[in-house]
């Protein structure tokens, strides 16, 4: 949470409104560039698989290197590392970002993959963090709701265009076109920011026993639970969004041409579900959570009622996307409400490793049941699961929390209206 002082003092830092804007220009690009990096996979998977001489459910294991890296370090880093200079911070973190997407770029073996999957994970919730609390540090208190907006616009839509965009390269130049792209827009915005940010006067200081009161406020039930909720349905969808090209083409015999349109397609409707979720939660954010939640799974269970046909599959996939997107803007809410008087910052982070870790299990379970000899059109019976506990926490959560009014810091009123919620980093 930025307080009234730094608004006013990264306001006054004598920045001009053209360098603001290109600076702002360029949190977007490097949003849309790693958004596109941390989805891209999933459309490529089998030229990757045959690229570096891998099977499709080893090469699967790219996604859940960058995930779990991701997972592990972005808490760590926003909790121990936000003392560095922002900018000095943003930059290292960037060129790391870019130097991980280059060795992607020329990666000929498993090893180097899997390397520069490391290295770019390692580093992925920093560079969104700075991005967001830069950009809202930039802007007056009544716009920064906004600013951190834009961000997340990046990120929303690298699913519509910049994986397309990465599909499409990825199969009519080479699989290691789409990360070329990704270094190209790292380092557009790595060149912006050394240009415009502004040089802070001094590192912030933290308060005393911060560190501790946050991680104290971690353990509320309302915020592990929400956390456990991000997680199950995380790895309830990726399941099936991450083996999507062999699940579409091996399992329900589409053309692999048209892999590109339906990943299109895809982040339509994940923009879509956003959208919807957002206007959800404005109105009853625990309920919302409910029902999105097992929206998703009621989808991914059509989904594994119609194996084999590839208009039905085509079309639920698209169902995927629009439901999995519209539980984000009610699980990141209801996070930060709950955790507004210690560290929404630390908790968004954690939500955002949950989400991780959800990718990590998705791509590791995937993985062991196609190297398993599994037919691939049987794959979201194997989301079934984590989608249905994910449901039922969710409910009660919604048992436990939704009729009652908040009292005390630490239980922010769950069906209180709230602005448009967006997803965290």
């Amino acid at each position: 949470m930025m307080s009234g002082h730094s608004v006013e003092c990264m306001v006054q830092t004598g920045l001009r409104d053209s360098n603001r804007r290109v600076l702002l220009a360029s949190f977007i690009v490097g949003a849309f560039a790693l958004g596109t990096s941390e989805n891209v996979v999933a459309g490529i998977l089998p030229d990757i698989a045959r690229g570096i001489h891998v099977s499709e459910g080893s090469a699967g294991l790219l996604v859940t290197a960058y995930a779990g890296t991701v997972m592990v370090a972005g808490p760590f880093m926003t909790m121990f590392l936000d003392g560095i200079r922002a900018k000095r911070l943003l930059i290292g973190s960037i060129a790391v970002y870019l130097a991980g997407s280059i060795l992607a770029a020329v990666s000929t073996t498993f090893v180097e993959a899997l390397v520069a999957r490391v290295l770019t994970g390692l580093v992925h919730t920093t560079v969104l963090v700075i991005f967001m609390t830069t950009a809202m540090r930039l802007s007056p208190p009544e716009k920064q709701a906004s600013a951190a907006a834009t961000i997340t616009l990046g990120l929303s839509v690298a699913t519509v265009l910049g994986v397309p965009i990465g599909v499409f390269l990825g199969q009519h130049v080479g699989w290691q076109a789409a990360f070329a792209l990704v270094a190209v827009l790292s380092a557009i915005s790595l060149t912006a920011v050394v240009v415009t940010f502004p040089a802070e006067a001094e590192p912030p200081v933290r308060a005393a026993g911060g560190r501790l009161r946050s991680l104290r406020g971690l353990g509320r039930p309302q915020v592990v639970f929400g956390v456990v909720t991000t997680a199950l349905t995380g790895m309830a969808a990726l399941t099936v969004v991450t083996y999507v090209a062999p699940f579409l083409t091996d399992g329900a015999g589409l053309d692999p041409s048209l892999i590109v349109w339906v990943m299109l397609a895809y982040g339509v409707g994940c923009i879509l579900g956003n959208t919807i979720g957002g206007r959800l939660a404005n109105q009853r954010l625990i309920r919302a959570m409910a029902i999105t939640v097992t929206a998703t799974l009621v989808v991914l269970a059509a989904l594994s009622l119609k194996p084999g046909n590839a208009v039905a599959s085509v079309v639920l996939m698209v169902l995927v996307g629009l439901a999995y997107f519209s539980t984000f803007p009610a699980l990141n809410t209801w996070i930060a409400k709950n955790s507004e008087d210690v560290s929404p910052n630390l908790a968004l982070a954690v939500n955002s490793s949950a989400f991780n870790v959800g990718i990590a299990l998705a791509g590791w379970a995937g993985s062991a049941y196609l190297n398993s000899g599994n037919p691939v059109e049987r794959l979201p019976l194997l989301a079934l699961p984590p989608a249905v506990v994910a449901s039922l926490v969710a409910w009660l959560l919604f048992a436990a929390y939704g009729r009652t009014r908040a009292t005390k810091p630490g239980t922010a009123d769950p069906e209180a209206l709230v602005g448009e919620p967006t997803r965290s980093a």
